[in-house]
């Protein structure tokens, strides 16, 4: 998910980015700022009509056209001693004011030591200060981040950076048990001998500058020396110059998708796209609740609970569709709108969908169509009232004898059972049926049951063809570098433990 919050004309402004806020802030005065008015969002959702699963979000709430840096700049003028920041485990409190002045240095020093307008820099590293800081400082100067998963190790940070060709990297010397220095130079031995600033990579041909956020280390930049670089005159004039020439649909920051097939793709995100949708999901959370759906590639958030929804809504959907946000779910078969209350495929279509994938033209094809609809993969059905309910990926519906059966579904019964830890249900190959159903089940600590039992307790709850052939008792699953089970995986795991 994106890191930055509500830095937007016409909202109360707070920053969440990665970042814990100070205890009791829900009771802050906040003085200076307006209160609730008609310009905020329409607090009653569009409903769906004909019969069929398409929505469109309300107009009634402007989109804006301005750049994360035009947003700070006016909330810090609007409200400059409204404390903007908190990092608790760094000991960091900062105002708007207090935040800005460290931001436009920031931006000011990236660009006084060659980075330039487009220019990738990765933000490699754990919650902090500095995460918030060049997230901020690369929006003000133009600079693309690029969000580095803190756990990569050197052949996914090789990828990730040779990918969008980053020509700068900021990390920390260390998190826990993650040697950040010691992994980059793996891949990057030259680091050590490299005069700070010139480096030259022969496996990382782009990579010229590596700055280290809390420690001097050989090679690199130390990221106070580059803020202090960026309080002098000339180089904060030569950061005013290049704000002129930033339009809120530049590219703002690339962030990974973390699939759990294939290799990551970059997907590239603006101005326009992160401001308005963090926007508007300050608008509808009202500041101090959260339930939301979204994608990375949707900036991210296309559907959204109200806070006044019931707990049954908000337990029982991702909410409502967004404000200039248009949804419908597609029948994959007939490629044509689906019926209410039945399962498809979750397309997107809007201001919130990304510029594309990095370098990958055919990939960002494959996603968004020529008619502008992303296409989620996600299977769900929508309600009469407009509520959206995620039943599983497109990717992972299991095919029976004809049979559409949604994972999801499955895996959201067997949590019920009182064994029954966590549960993984993956189609494995039939020669009969084309896929029959495996349940990869994790038991509670010291519970004990059989495939027998587990059958028997479906039988009169759900469907016959819902019940799994194949009961697998597991200890763990496949995962990401990220934390997601990887499915595809696991499927060939219980295909081949299972001799099919």
């Amino acid at each position: 998910m994106l890191r930055l919050a509500r830095l937007c004309l016409g909202s109360p402004a707070l920053l969440e980015t990665r970042a814990v806020l100070s205890p009791g802030w829900q009771k802050t005065s906040w003085q200076g700022i307006r209160p609730i008015s008609s310009t905020e969002e329409d607090r009653t959702a569009p409903l769906p009509t004909g019969g069929l699963s398409y929505i469109q979000g309300s107009t009634k709430l402007r989109l804006m056209d301005k750049t994360v840096g035009q947003c700070l700049d006016a909330t810090a003028q609007r409200v400059p001693n409204q404390e903007a920041l908190v990092v608790v485990h760094e000991n960091i409190r900062l105002t708007f004011a207090q935040l800005k002045e460290e931001v436009d240095k920031a931006a000011s020093g990236l660009l006084s030591i060659g980075l330039c307008k487009g220019d990738r820099l990765g933000m490699w590293g754990p919650n902090s200060y500095a995460w918030v800081l060049m997230q901020l400082a690369t929006a003000q100067a133009g600079i693309i981040l690029v969000s580095v998963n803190p756990a990569y190790q050197a052949m996914e940070l090789e990828y990730t950076l040779k990918k969008v060709g980053c020509k700068a990297l900021v990390f920390p010397k260390q998190f826990k048990t993650q040697q950040y220095y010691n992994i980059l130079k793996q891949i990057c031995p030259e680091l050590e001998k490299a005069q700070p600033g010139a480096l030259k990579s022969q496996r990382l041909p782009d990579l010229t500058t590596v700055i280290a956020v809390d420690a001097p280390l050989p090679g690199t930049l130390l990221l106070d020396e580059v803020v202090t670089a960026g309080s002098k005159e000339q180089h904060l004039a030569r950061l005013w110059h290049t704000q002129q020439f930033l339009s809120c649909h530049d590219p703002i920051n690339i962030q990974f998708t973390s699939g759990t097939t294939g290799s990551p793709k970059g997907a590239t995100l603006s101005h326009h796209n992160i401001v308005n949708n963090s926007n508007m999901i300050g608008e509808r959370l009202r500041l101090h609740m959260k339930v939301a759906y979204g994608t990375t590639e949707n900036s991210p958030v296309t559907f959204m609970n109200f806070t006044e929804d019931t707990v049954e809504q908000k337990a029982e959907s991702v909410g409502r569709v967004m404000p200039h946000t248009e949804a419908q779910i597609v029948n994959m078969e007939t490629q044509t709108v689906a019926e209410l209350n039945t399962p498809g495929e979750l397309w997107i279509r809007g201001y919130c969908v990304m510029l594309g994938y990095w370098g990958e033209p055919q990939k960002t094809e494959e996603a968004v169509g020529t008619d502008k609809w992303y296409r989620t993969g996600d299977i769900a059905k929508m309600n009469e009232q407009g509520f959206c309910k995620i039943v599983g990926r497109s990717k992972d519906m299991i095919i029976r004898g004809g049979e559409n059966i949604y994972p999801a579904e499955l895996e959201d019964f067997f949590h019920t059972h009182p064994q029954v830890q966590e549960v993984q249900v993956v189609g494995v190959k039939d020669d009969r049926m084309g896929e029959e159903i495996c349940a990869c089940i994790r038991l509670k600590k010291g519970e004990e049951t059989t495939a027998e039992e587990i059958k028997a307790f479906c039988k009169g709850k759900i469907s016959h063809f819902k019940i799994p052939r194949y009961i697998v008792f597991v200890t763990n699953y496949p995962l990401t570098v990220s934390g997601k089970i990887q499915k595809v995986k696991l499927r060939e795991q219980m295909e081949k433990h299972l001799n099919l």
